[in-house]
């Protein structure tokens, strides 16, 4: 039987093999939208990102037969909670990797005073809206990833049950909008903020995956503010009003398209739909 093995990272050349080991299983596939890897590295950073002012976390590496087969961060938003979470999370096509994945990160919760594991979440614990589940054949957007059809199958395997869902309509960028842009930079609009699109109460980002993960065209794209559409990533209060405001000044900022939590028709077929799972430990 083949091995695997799961370890801590810990050195330099260890992380940029965590950073980069999604672009190594799906540099290829064009519906995975790519984050920039400077971007991630710097997310991931301790020293860089305040996350770990008040928050834990660890980071780990899957190997089978010694070949990196997958990764999954261990973390916890304060070093006093019971709430556990798992993220960064990607895996080969083997549930015998995302179990022993799994079974790490909730052994690293456990001896934190952990009494649960959810996720797949940023560190932000609303930032991410899980896994893949319906969609599959739709490209990924930035906001919205894309994940291979095994991911959510082998994390029920290991024992972790859908915990909510995230459905989302892709809408035309029509209308305009009343509201006036807030001044304010929520670290959810990440480092290429488009302005124009952030608004009291919903903030949408451009979607950077047409740059595929290249420095210099996402540079020059978002110096010229160049994307096609763009993801609401936070709402807060109702959609039904604030939706149509992001609609209209993204209509107004140049955009084709939104990519919605919310829709006006009832009735209307999601575009994608994204679960997270939870698991008592």
């Amino acid at each position: 039987m083949t091995l695997i093995t799961v370890e801590e990272i810990s050195g330099r050349v260890a992380f940029r093999r965590f950073v980069e080991f999604p672009y190594s299983q799906f540099r290829s596939e064009l519906r995975w939208s790519p984050p920039l890897a400077a971007v991630e590295a710097a997310r991931l950073d301790p020293q860089r990102n305040p996350f770990f002012d008040d928050g834990d976390g660890e980071y780990f590496l899957a190997r089978r037969a010694g070949a990196l087969a997958g990764r999954i961060t261990a973390h916890v938003a304060t070093r006093d909670t019971t709430d556990g979470w798992f993220g960064f999370f990607d895996s080969v096509d083997d549930p015998r990797v995302v179990a022993a994945l799994v079974m790490r990160a909730a052994q690293w919760l456990g001896e934190h005073g952990c009494t649960t594991i959810t996720g797949p979440a940023s560190f932000t614990p609303d930032d991410g809206p899980g896994v893949l589940v319906d969609g599959f054949h739709v490209a990924g957007t930035t906001g919205r990833p894309w994940n291979p059809e095994w991911y959510g199958p082998h994390l029920e395997g290991v024992g972790l049950v859908a915990s909510g869902e995230l459905r989302t309509w892709r809408l035309a960028a029509t209308g305009t909008t009343a509201l006036q842009r807030t001044s304010d930079r929520p670290a959810v609009a990440g480092r290429f903020v488009d302005p124009r699109i952030v608004l009291p109460g919903v903030v949408a980002v451009p979607d950077l995956t047409l740059a595929r993960g290249s420095a210099v065209t996402l540079a020059r794209r978002s110096k010229r503010n160049d994307w096609d559409g763009c993801t609401i990533v936070a709402l807060d209060g109702d959609p039904a009003v604030l939706v149509p405001e992001l609609q209209g000044a993204a209509a107004m900022a140049g955009y084709s398209w939104v990519v919605s939590p919310w829709c006006s028709d009832a009735d209307a077929v999601p575009e994608t739909v994204h679960v997270r799972f939870t698991m008592k430990l």
